[in-house]
């Protein structure tokens, strides 16, 4: 029998890092399951979330000895993490072969294969069951690619819970703010339609969306047997562009009798949120990411325009939604006023939660690829450093910005690392004395 066991890190740069689950670990280790005969395959989770970063070598001792160790590297910042533990489970079971995939391998394969024996670039639906067939006939190669165009995410097994304990895979944290609901997360798409310079979660470059019954067998099954009330769609974009796919959402959750909450974009239609809120939409997040149009620009996010933004929030108020406003300080372009002006413009819409992060220049993406045409002198490859959080509930909470601009830049004149730091400081204890911060 071949014991394949995916690993999830510790998600240690989060405040709770229970509270969302590793969907894309579950998801790979579902469809293993269901290939494989249970005789012939025995696949697990090793859940490491919880963790402090000092702990890990401890944590990892308890991982037991398999064939095939699997992550899926999502963001950077944990792929530091995840070598280190490749490293340590190495050093007490020196025959396993360890595989990766995610977004942070697709843009940087070359790297990661000189850490995993194997590395997945595209969807791993098919890759880690052929990576497993592979590894049990002595015949394993270095790098599996398929196009993500090959494989429609549209019938992929939903996630078979039962991999972690419940009360890693159900909280009432996910709606707090809602009167703590029993929730969990899922997916009803994979990709993103739009190119923003500063993203690399447009993998694959258009959506790929489950099919009605899929979404409709995935919610039953997590309201039978978990007694889900709640449901935090991970979606990059939860409400579809196509008013057609996203009806058959909404009328999936309509009849679902089930509150949820998402991210979305701006383009969504007056007609659009009303279905949402119809079919239980409690709460959505929007990427405004900046209020200066020079910098919308810049992005590749010219697509998005300030009245746009405002007639999406009052379509929203008007219906009972609350929105999150996702915002970026530190990308290329920012005018010397953009804290008082974002604060302004907070002030003026009246969002009811907001999400700040600091710029990260992520492998892959546009402006990482050419920092040059961004007035950027220095991006840090130290990955550890590869962060976006900062200053959301304490002054400690320092890692990110892992870049400096050119003082004088085509825009003109640009903020030290150190002022980016302290704009996000200052506006982060203003939205704290207000309680917009989550």
């Amino acid at each position: 029998m071949t014991s394949v066991c995916f690993v999830v890190p510790s998600w240690h740069y989060w405040t709770n890092p229970l509270k969302l689950q590793p969907m894309w670990e579950m998801y790979y280790a579902t469809v293993c399951q269901a290939h494989f005969d249970r005789d012939d395959a025995r696949v697990v989770i090793e859940d490491l979330r919880g963790h402090a970063a000092d702990s890990l070598s401890e944590a990892v001792s308890d991982v037991g000895e398999h064939d095939v160790y699997a992550y899926w590297i999502m963001k950077t910042g944990d792929s530091v993490e995840i070598a280190n533990i490749v490293s340590l489970i190495r050093d007490r079971h020196p025959a396993g072969k360890h595989v990766a995939g995610g977004t942070h391998v697709d843009m940087l394969p070359e790297e990661c294969a000189n850490v995993f024996d194997a590395i997945i670039v595209g969807p791993g639906e098919n890759s880690f069951k052929q990576i497993v067939e592979d590894t049990r006939s002595g015949r394993l190669e270095k790098v599996y690619e398929q196009p993500y165009r090959e494989v429609p995410f549209t019938d992929t097994p939903f996630p078979d819970r039962s991999l972690l304990p419940v009360d890693r895979v159900v909280n009432p944290l996910l709606f707090e703010q809602y009167g703590g609901v029993p929730a969990t997360s899922l997916y009803f798409s994979r990709g993103c339609v739009y190119k923003c310079a500063f993203c690399v979660y447009n993998v694959p470059s258009y959506l790929q969306v489950r099919s009605r019954e899929m979404m409709r067998d995935e919610i039953q099954y997590l309201k039978d047997g978990y007694g889900v009330k709640g449901l935090n769609f991970r979606d990059e974009v939860a409400i579809h562009p196509n008013a057609k796919i996203s009806t058959t959402m909404f009328e999936v959750l309509g009849e679902a009798d089930i509150v949820w909450r998402g991210q979305t974009t701006t383009v969504a239609t007056y007609e659009q949120l009303k279905q949402a809120r119809d079919s239980g939409c409690l709460e959505l997040s929007i990427g405004v990411e900046t209020v200066d149009d020079q910098v919308m620009q810049i992005i590749d996010k010219a697509w998005q325009t300030e009245s746009q933004i405002r007639s999406f929030m009052e379509n929203a108020k008007k219906l009972g939604i609350r929105i999150k406003m996702c915002l970026i300080f530190g990308l290329p372009g920012e005018p010397p006023d953009i804290v008082e002006r974002s604060i302004r413009f907070i002030e003026e819409t009246e969002p009811d939660y907001i999400s700040l992060s600091g710029f990260c220049p992520v492998p892959g993406s546009p402006i990482f690829n050419n920092p040059e045409q961004y007035g950027i002198k220095f991006i840090d490859r130290d990955w550890a450093k590869h962060a976006h959080l900062l200053y959301r509930f304490s002054d400690e909470e320092e890692v990110g910005l892992p870049f400096e601009y050119e003082a004088e830049t085509q825009w003109g004149k640009a903020f030290s690392r150190e002022q980016i730091k302290e704009n996000i400081r200052q506006t982060q204890r203003w939205l704290e004395t207000r309680e917009m911060v989550y």
